[in-house]
């Protein structure tokens, strides 16, 4: 539990510094990515580990979703197609990451999900369950990406978090679609 508060209070500290993903990339190619959560949970997105393994590191921060990211003003727009007003502006933040090269960033959702009343000597308060992933991608000069966290059934019927990848391309007529991609990969696996 104090490890879980020492990555939040991490993250939302250094959310609060300068993004290098809020603009475009100085001196190299960019995509923009979307990143969006489904539950109505906190998420912090960070860069991931460089062996591609999950973290519980505190990471360089991307983006907050949900309730925390109205604390911490990071909530960023910059312009892409298919904004699903659906979803509330909370969930979902945009930022420009570099492409022609692999870029991996990592999901942190977090979510309450019960109560201990303990004793006066013993903890007391909120359960967090925490449920991570790392998505992996080659990014294309000037395309747009939309990466969806929800929850998603488990082979043994529990529900999980799980992410998808979509390209958001634009089709003969003027208008936009989402496109799942074929070549992302999501890690399930925590570093060891």
């Amino acid at each position: 539990m104090k490890k879980a508060i020492a990555l939040v209070s991490a993250l939302l500290m250094v959310g609060c510094a300068s993004n290098p993903y809020l603009a475009p990339i100085e001196g190299k190619e960019s995509a923009k990515l979307r990143l969006t959560s489904v539950p109505s949970n906190n998420n912090f997105v960070s860069t991931a580990d460089p062996t591609g393994c999950i973290s519980d590191k505190s990471l360089l921060p991307i983006a907050t979703l949900g309730a925390k990211a109205n604390l911490v003003r990071s909530l960023s727009r910059i312009d892409m197609p298919l904004y699903n007003k659906e979803i509330p502006d909370s969930h979902q933040n945009e930022v420009y990451v570099p492409a022609g090269s692999e870029f991996s960033f990592q999901f942190n959702g977090v979510g309450i999900v019960g109560f201990t009343p303990g004793t006066v000597e013993e903890d007391q308060g909120l359960i967090y369950s925490w449920c991570r992933k790392v998505v992996s991608f080659t990014p294309e000069k000037n395309a747009n990406y939309e990466a969806l966290y929800d929850y998603v059934d488990a082979p043994n019927g529990n529900k999980t978090c799980g992410v998808k990848l979509f390209e958001i391309v634009k089709s003969s007529d003027g208008g936009y679609s989402k496109v799942e991609l074929k070549n992302y990969k999501v890690e399930h696996n925590y570093c060891k």
